[in-house]
């Protein structure tokens, strides 16, 4: 990664800005199950649902990212005075979000985009909620927001997914704003030609975006090739000063006016069936670099690396100013972005190091554990510890453990010089370290004695690798719960004694 010290330093002065978001309010739904029978009203599949999630999306999902990334948000949007309105209120807060220039309109409801799916695939999506303009009334009242914060910010992004918040008297309110005192403005919208007047500083087009309004035909690769030619058209389109053409797994084409300055190509990411908002993540964090005084080059790699970041998560697109900075730092024992693991261990590869990986919760760190992990070091060059997450443990031994939590856990651990990595894993749907041995792919994978008789979840996946396991001898009395048994044992000989 080049000059990670400027691009570390550059994303440190993201917290400096004020950033304004207006645009249309979405919640999004994921509900998760199994499918094991077919209806017998009719041939369709039936959904057991197990799981229900929901988060910001749309123009809250830009406002997030913002928040996530350091800045200060002003989130300006209308929603519908119904049950998921409050729901996103309710998500806006938990993400550091004030809600109080979000308009509740009796006479919308909210708009609300539900994914139905099974491990293997999404199966249906259904969206509801109000997408004509805005009445009179409620544009009157949603104008006079835009206005009173106008002054407030340092920028405004205007997300638009043409769902009625932004009529052209918003766009006009803007340019007259504008006309008294300039802004820098950046616009994500599939109609960027409505918003040439208002000259923005940044659009973000898609690819699908930029071929429908350059009357082009798809192509499945070689994207830049095609549309590298056509910056003069992009410019007299959205008369932006930087136009941002994002190409998914090509990366992204920066122009400066009607000059292709700069190409970026995107990180490798796992590929994930259910998510959404990268292009949010990415115009998020092309304004604040924009604004932090970036380079064309900065600009395009920050934002790439942020939506790469966020696209490895599930759900809807989230990139935080720690994960961001992480990558660009100096790699630490302590991994949480998906991004800078694969890096790091590609690297590693490339360096011919052999890489050791064992896993477990780690809980309260005794002898046991201490000799294992050097054993463990033994056997190779570079020593990664996959450590559960304190919910993944929850689900494993009960709500009584872990008794030490994550944070605390990864410091005990970091300090062994033994470890040179710990990487937390475990989710709802996988408790397993699979995930994570795809990714790192070990050389050697180590588990205790004990598990030598045990059929491995991994297995298979550590037989495709070619992963070699090694069983280290197993020290007695030395668990995890037979120390938390002895302090019980301890504890009530002493309530006896005081009794």
């Amino acid at each position: 990664m080049k000059m990670r010290k400027d691009y570390q330093q550059l994303s440190a002065r993201f917290k400096n800005h004020q950033v304004l978001v207006i645009g249309d309010f979405m919640l999004d739904a994921y509900f998760e199950g199994s499918c094991t029978r077919v209806a017998p009203e009719a041939p369709v599949p039936v959904i057991d649902i197990h799981h229900k999630h929901y988060c910001l999306g749309g123009a809250a999902n830009v406002a997030a990212n913002l928040c996530a990334m350091g800045c200060e948000v002003i989130f300006c949007t209308v929603i519908g005075s119904d049950e998921h309105g409050e729901m996103g209120r309710q998500l806006l807060i938990k993400a550091g979000l004030p809600d109080r220039l979000v308009i509740s309109d009796l006479q919308r409801t909210t708009l609300l985009k539900t994914r139905i799916s099974t491990p293997r695939q999404t199966l249906l999506r259904y969206d509801e909620g109000t997408i004509t303009p805005l009445t009179a009334d409620t544009e009157t009242i949603y104008l006079d927001h835009i206005k009173y914060v106008y002054d407030q910010c340092d920028a405004i992004i205007i997300a638009d997914y043409g769902k009625g918040i932004i009529t052209s008297g918003v766009i006009n309110c803007l340019g007259n704003l504008k006309a008294g005192k300039q802004k820098i403005i950046a616009v994500d919208s599939k109609r960027i030609e409505a918003f040439s007047g208002l000259k923005p500083d940044l659009i973000k087009p898609n690819y699908e975006e930029a071929i429908k309004l350059l009357g082009l035909s798809f192509e499945a690769d070689h994207r830049k090739a095609q549309l590298r030619p056509y910056g003069q058209e992009l410019f007299r389109l959205g008369q932006a000063k930087v136009t941002a053409l994002t190409l998914d797994s090509e990366g992204s084409m920066l122009f400066n006016g009607a000059d292709c300055v700069y190409e970026s190509v995107a990180p490798a990411v796992m590929s994930r069936q259910q998510v959404s908002g990268a292009g949010d993540t990415y115009i998020s964090a092309a304004l604040l670099a924009l604004l932090s005084g970036a380079t064309m080059e900065q600009l395009a790699e920050l934002a790439t690396m942020a939506a790469s970041i966020g696209i490895e998560k599930e759900h809807t697109s989230i990139c935080t100013l720690s994960e961001l900075q992480e990558v660009y730092g100096e790699a630490d024992k302590f991994m949480v972005s998906a991004t800078l693991v694969r890096e790091t261990f590609k690297k590693y590869k490339a360096q011919g190091k052999r890489i050791v990986f064992t896993n477990g919760c780690f809980d309260i760190l005794h002898s046991g554990h201490v000799s294992y992990l050097h054993q463990a070091k033994q056997l190779g060059d570079i020593l990664v510890v996959g450590l559960n997450k304190d919910e993944s443990i929850r689900r494993l031994k009960g709500n009584n453990r872990p008794v030490n939590t994550l944070p605390n856990r990864t410091a005990v651990l970091a300090a062994l010089a033994c470890v040179d990595h710990v990487i937390p894993f475990g989710s709802v749907k996988d408790d397993t370290p699979i995930s994570l041995l795809k990714m790192i792919q070990p050389d050697v994978f180590v588990k205790g004695g004990d598990y030598e008789n045990r059929l491995l979840p991994e297995a298979e996946t550590l037989r495709k690798l070619g992963c070699e396991i090694a069983f280290l001898p197993y020290v007695s009395n030395q668990s995890t719960t037979e120390v938390i048994s002895r302090m019980d044992d301890q504890a009530r000989r002493k309530l006896s004694l005081l009794n």
